[in-house]
C-alpha cells in the first residue's frame, strides 16, 4: 500500500514538473503579480525606456537624463484550500476527483517554486482539516501533495460557506487563494467569498463528473449519498423523473457560476478525464486577453 502511494506520489511529481517548466511559470508569474514595486537602481536613460520613469533629481544633478528602475516585490503565498469529504472524491471515471485536484495543485505548486513563491494547503469537509501554513521549497509542495492523497474521512456534510468564511478570518497577508471542490451545494456562500476576494486573490476550480450532468436514458439506478449514506432509487427509464433531475443539476450549476460571478471571483469549470493544463492555460491565455483588453496593450 505504502509502495503504491509513492509510486502515484512519483508520477504526479514527474507530471506536474515536466508540464509546468514547459507550459506554465511564465503563465503563472503573468497572471499573479506581486503586491508592489520595489526600488533597484537608477541608470542612464536610453531610447524607447518609459519618459515617466525618469528621475529628475539625479539628472539635474549629473546633467544626463536618468531613469529609476524597480523591480516587482513578489513574496507571494500560494494556498490551496481543498475538498477532501467523501462527496467530493466520488467519481464515475478511474482519475476521481482527488487525484485531479491533487494534479491541479501539483502544477501551480511547481509554478510557483519557480517563482520563490510559499505554498500552503488548507483541507476541508465539516471543518478546517488539515492547515498546512505556507512555507518555500519543494519538500513543502510534497508536503502538500501527501497530505491530498491519503484517504478522506467520514463527514456528513460539507460547508464550502463555513472554510470561506474561516479564511476571510484569518491574520495572513495578501495570498493567492485556489478553492478546489465541485462546489454543488445549496449553500449561500457569495457574501464570504466577496469578503475573501477583497482581501486575496481568488481562483476557484470546480471539478465536474459528466455522468452526473449527461444522465443515463434509461434503467433503475440505486443512488447511496456518500455522506450521510441515505439511498434513494431513480427510474431513469421514466422521461418525467430524469427531466426533473437534470433540471435540478442544471439550477445547481447556474447558481454555483452566478455566486462565483457575483463575488468577483474566476471560476474554472473542469471535467474529469481531461488534461488539467489545458484548463489551466486556457484560463492564463483568458486572463491575459482581459487584462490587455483592459489596459489597453
Amino acid at each position: 500500500m505504502l509502495a503504491h502511494f509513492e509510486q502515484r506520489l512519483q508520477q504526479l511529481q514527474l507530471y506536474c514538473r515536466h508540464k509546468s517548466n514547459h507550459l506554465l511559470s511564465g503563465h503563472y508569474h503573468s497572471a499573479f503579480k506581486g503586491h508592489g514595486m520595489e526600488f533597484d537602481e537608477v541608470r542612464p536613460y536610453v531610447l524607447g525606456d518609459d519618459v515617466r520613469t525618469i528621475d529628475w533629481n539625479v539628472t539635474a544633478r549629473t546633467g544626463e537624463v536618468h531613469i529609476k528602475r524597480f523591480h516587482e516585490e513578489r513574496e507571494l503565498n500560494l494556498i490551496f484550500v481543498v475538498d477532501h469529504s467523501p462527496s467530493f472524491i466520488w467519481s464515475s471515471d478511474k482519475i476521481n476527483r482527488c487525484y485531479t485536484a491533487t494534479q491541479f495543485c501539483g502544477l501551480l505548486g511547481s509554478a510557483a517554486l519557480a517563482n520563490n513563491d510559499r505554498i500552503g494547503l488548507l483541507q476541508f469537509s465539516d471543518q478546517v482539516n488539515e492547515y498546512l501554513r505556507p512555507a518555500r521549497g519543494k519538500s513543502q509542495l510534497i508536503r502538500c501533495l501527501s497530505k491530498l492523497l491519503l484517504p478522506v474521512r467520514q463527514v456528513e456534510h460539507t460547508s464550502v460557506n463555513q472554510v470561506v468564511k474561516h479564511l476571510g478570518e484569518l491574520s495572513i497577508k495578501r495570498s493567492i487563494i485556489v478553492l478546489i471542490s465541485d462546489f454543488l451545494t445549496d449553500e449561500n456562500y457569495q457574501e464570504n467569498l466577496a469578503i475573501l476576494a477583497r482581501k486575496h486573490q481568488v481562483l476557484a476550480i470546480a471539478l465536474d463528473d459528466a455522468k452526473e450532468i449527461s444522465l443515463p436514458s434509461r434503467g433503475l439506478f440505486q443512488l447511496t449519498d456518500s455522506e450521510n449514506k441515505q439511498q434513494t432509487s431513480i427510474d431513469f427509464s421514466n422521461p418525467a423523473t430524469r427531466n426533473q433531475f437534470a433540471k435540478q443539476m442544471q439550477q445547481r450549476i447556474k447558481q454555483r457560476s452566478l455566486q462565483f460571478s457575483h463575488s468577483g471571483v474566476d471560476l474554472l469549470r473542469h471535467t474529469l478525464g481531461d488534461d488539467p493544463i489545458e484548463t489551466l492555460m486556457g484560463f492564463f491565455q483568458t486572463h491575459r486577453q482581459r487584462v490587455e483588453g483592459e489596459t489597453g496593450g
